[in-house]
């Protein structure tokens, strides 16, 4: 018996260390944990507007974390740290007991200690040899590790959800601040998140994540770290969280994940664990402006077209189907909602949801006030008649409300997309960049990687190859009906103008400001499909350009920012443009490890700036004549609203087939700045939008911030440019007597022959 006995212990003996002791890893690697490297990117002003912590982790091995926070989590997770030996027998019990009545893993029992084990050492698998080795570890650390390193370790590695892994990081995901500079109120949400970090989380149920920070308030009181009255006053601040469902570590997403792209490129990934600063051109104020252009912009174009979808009555299954929202649903949109409008007040053009409580009049409740709505509040769904409410909304439907300058107006999530990038023409930096109109709905960056028609936008580019290879702004083309066959075989093509009307003979100026399709086409024929596409590769726009006669009216692709790009050619004097949007990139330990590169010189810069070798791509004479023109556009033409700004601006409308796509690009000698908006979809815009009409609003609406502070300039004639009157039917040089004259800006050497008198009829010959 004594045998057998000794035999079965042994056995187990053996069994046990097969499964539980064999292969157990080392508690000292848990020393060997090093500092996490912070990536930190920063505005120009050095101002943070977002972090890479290496894998959602920052390590801080204990410093700066603050001992009410760890006071928080300790009062949460295991009140009894400082005095177990790494286990709870009373916790494992009661937790085995209710595993038992529920016939599954229900209750948790473990320490920080076992947490530890867990999160470095160990999987998270819930088997019994798993759990055995756990204890096994525990046990070690606890004779390994002071308290302090443990507790330490723990901090470091938690999971507080939405990629944020250690008190850090959760800190800078959920309020953009170190977890130094953490409130009391912020310090019990966080600790609140540590067991159910998807289901505590303010973004997913706010209500049970504020039942769940009192009770860690709660416990602190019990615990005698802080008193009752603190914990009250705690609960009621409201929670100023900066998240957005996507997980990511900044409130301008489209800025920084640009920049990590830049970085990686030039870098490789493994840089963001090794602690760098990446600077960016960006001007905080100027990026909060173009986002507010952006949001003004499509929101009034939606409530001009006229295309609403509706209240929201349930979430769309992928079946089809639609479960209506529950009150709890409701709940926690609104209780989310109220805790942000406490401490940010109503924004202009943000969305707000609001619940509907009477139909006669309109009456909505929008947090706790109760708003009486006006017919001017949904006036724009149906512009040509009243709006029958009962028809479209019942009690209790969801609606968004927008806040206007005019007041609370019935809104939506837009389904259009917005562009807008600003350059700063003298130093070379983005100033600031929108890549659509809400990151959380769709992370695709527009600005850089959409390709779309360029429409009307394209035409600078064919007439400065026309003047390049000869042509004047007084020269003539006659706006009439054409017809082109691409061979025996193919259909004829009819171009048309916007306004499907033909206007005779018409300047080359003319046909730019005021962007007349049939002239641009018959410029481009004239100099040529091969001259202009390789002139147009000069501008290194990255473009998709078809090899027929459309090119003029800009079917084309490419980038916003590429067209963009191309535009500060003429803008910088005919000089080549490369926008930078990384000032710097610092290494901790290593100094500076990238500089951006000075900017090409302007022709404003002291005399005796060398421009960089071979940057030239126009003539700067070129250039200016283009600029001189697009001035035009502003003043006479298509994109006259940038006349609101009151200062010389050149700029340029572009609509592709159907108003897809919608443009303006315009500059001052020390801003350009460019907008696009339409539809992923490609889907027409709708009746009448087109650049001036859609795009130039938003173009004001920025450069009226961008702006402000600076001196009225106007462009500088450079050498080589003359004035001359002409005659403006004729395009020569203009008699006395001639009727309709203008004064024309022309290379040295292209101005035209003195005007003859021609009339109407022998003018038209001469065209023929």
């Amino acid at each position: 018996m004594l045998l057998v006995c000794a035999i079965a212990f042994i056995f187990a003996g053996v069994w046990t260390y097969l499964l539980v002791f064999k292969g157990l890893p080392s508690v000292q690697e848990l020393k060997g944990e090093d500092t996490a490297k912070l990536t930190k990117v920063t505005a120009a002003d050095g101002t943070p507007i977002g972090y890479f912590p290496h894998q959602g982790q920052i390590v801080m091995n204990g410093h700066n974390i603050p001992i009410t926070l760890k006071q928080a989590i300790i009062s949460a997770e295991d009140a009894t740290f400082y005095d177990h030996v790494g286990l709870e027998p009373r916790r494992i019990l009661s937790a085995l007991i209710a595993d038992i009545k529920a016939n599954s893993y229900v209750q948790g029992a473990s320490t920080i200690t076992q947490q530890v084990v867990r999160s470095y050492l160990l999987t998270r698998e819930k088997t019994i040899t798993r759990k055995l080795r756990e204890i096994v570890l525990a046990l070690r650390i606890e004779k390994t590790l002071t308290k302090e390193q443990i507790l330490n370790l723990y901090l470091d590695r938690i999971y507080l959800g939405s990629g944020a892994y250690g008190v850090q990081a959760a800190s800078l995901r959920y309020f953009g601040k170190e977890c130094r500079e953490l409130e009391l109120s912020e310090m019990a949400m966080l600790a609140g998140l540590a067991p159910a970090p998807a289901r505590y989380s303010p973004l997913n149920d706010f209500p049970t994540c504020k039942r769940r920070q009192w009770y860690v308030l709660s416990r602190m009181v019990n615990e005698g770290y802080i008193t009752e009255d603190e914990a009250k006053e705690a609960y009621k601040e409201p929670l100023r969280i900066i998240a957005k469902d996507a997980a990511l570590f900044t409130d301008q997403p489209y800025v920084t994940e640009y920049a990590r792209t830049l970085v990686t490129e030039r870098f490789g990934e493994e840089i963001f664990g090794k602690g760098i600063i990446i600077r960016t051109s960006i001007i905080p104020e100027l990026q909060r402006a173009a986002r507010l252009a952006v949001r003004k912009g499509i929101i009034e174009l939606e409530m001009r077209q006229g295309k609403y979808r509706g209240p929201v009555r349930g979430t769309v299954q992928p079946d089809g189907t639609v479960l209506p929202l529950s009150l709890s649903e409701k709940e926690r949109i609104f209780a989310y909602q109220s805790n942000q409008l406490e401490w940010k007040g109503y924004e202009p053009y943000e969305l707000y949801w609001a619940e509907v409580v009477g139909l006669d009049p309109l009456t909505v409740k929008l947090g706790t006030r109760r708003l009486e709505l006006g017919p001017d509040s949904y006036a724009w769904i149906n512009p040509k008649g009243r709006w029958p409410l009962r028809n479209h909304l019942e009690q209790g439907d969801m609606i968004m409300l927008c806040q206007t300058p005019r007041g609370f107006v019935i809104s939506q999530q837009p389904s259009v997309q917005g562009v807008l990038m600003a350059f700063d023409l003298e130093k070379g930096g983005i100033l600031a960049m929108v890549g659509g109109f809400d990151y959380s709905q769709s992370q695709f960056n527009r600005a850089i990687f959409a390709k779309r028609q360029s429409g009307s936008a394209i035409k600078p580019f064919i007439y400065a190859a026309a003047i390049d290879k000869g042509m004047t702004p007084a020269s003539i083309i006659f706006d009439a009906p054409v017809t082109y066959r691409a061979g025996a075989d193919e259909e004829t093509w009819q171009p048309k103008n916007f306004e499907n009307k033909f206007y005779g003979a018409t300047s080359l100026r003319t046909g730019l400001v005021l962007s007349r399709n049939v002239v641009t086409i018959k410029i481009l024929g004239e100099i040529g499909l091969d001259y202009a596409l390789s002139y147009l590769r000069h501008f290194d726009m990255q473009a998709n350009l078809p090899r027929n006669l459309s090119l003029a009216l800009g079917s084309g692709d490419m980038s916003p920012y590429s067209l963009f790009k191309g535009y500060a050619v003429f803008a910088s004097y005919g000089l080549k443009f490369e926008p930078h949007l990384i000032e710097s990139v610092v290494q901790s330990g290593r100094g500076t490890i990238f500089r951006a590169p000075p900017s090409t010189p302007q022709p404003t810069e002291p005399e005796g700036a060398v421009p960089v070798q071979n940057s030239r791509v126009i003539p700067e004479q070129t250039a200016f004549i283009i600029t001189n023109i697009l001035k035009d556009v502003v003043q006479e033409g298509t994109g006259w609203r940038a006349k609101a700004l009151m200062r010389p601006v050149a700029g340029k409308t572009g609509t592709s087939d159907d108003s897809r796509d919608t443009w303006f690009v315009g500059y001052t000698p020390d801003v350009l700045c460019g907008v696009w908006v339409g539809y992923d979809s490609m889907t027409s815009l709708g009746d009448s939008e087109t650049g001036g009409k859609t795009a130039c609003p938003i173009f004001v609406d920025f450069m009226t911030t961008a702006l402000r502070d600076r001196p009225v300039r106007d462009f500088k004639v450079p050498e080589g440019v003359v004035f001359a009157k002409v005659n403006t039917q004729t395009g020569q040089t203009a008699l006395e007597d001639s009727p309709e004259t203008r004064f024309e800006v022309f290379k040295e050497g292209s101005v035209p022959a003195p005007d003859k008198g021609e009339s109407d009829d022998q003018l038209l010959k001469e065209v023929f």
